[in-house]
């Protein structure tokens, strides 16, 4: 496993961390800039919009299909999850990747996990993800 940390936040002492673990195969994937998701130094909120509105307001008429926006497009925690992971994927590698792997064997192995560390030695699981789950919102 790859793991990543980066500072998110420091006030009087107390600072706050990503924390990621990263399966090997999917670091081709990752964005440039990943590991700044949730600090200051993030700028890709504006990319992160765009994309959950090209691949679902766009893509699905809400009088159709009702209950794909009350399950998904609609729901805070599901958007929340699609917006973080165009935050540290890159649609472009991560296109390359799909064509040049049709199959995978063991998707569940592919995973990537998102905690946040903080300087008291506490740590949040924020997101375990597979590839299935990064596939979805693409």
């Amino acid at each position: 496993m790859i793991k990543t940390t980066h500072e998110i936040s420091n006030e009087d002492g107390y600072i706050k961390y990503n924390f990621f673990e990263i399966h090997p195969s999917l670091e081709g994937i990752l964005s440039d800039d990943y590991y700044k998701y949730a600090s200051k130094d993030f700028t890709k909120d504006e990319l992160c919009e765009a994309l959950y509105k090209e691949n679902f307001y766009d893509k699905y008429d809400e009088s159709q299909y009702k209950e794909v926006y009350e399950k998904y497009i609609n729901n805070k925690n599901f958007k929340d999850k699609a917006l973080f992971i165009y935050s540290v994927i890159d649609f472009d590698r991560y296109k390359e990747f799909a064509l040049a792997n049709d199959t995978i064997e063991n998707p569940n192995e592919l995973t990537l996990t998102y905690s946040i560390l903080d300087s008291s030695g506490v740590k949040v699981n924020i997101y375990n993800l597979t590839i299935t789950d990064i596939s979805f919102v693409f």
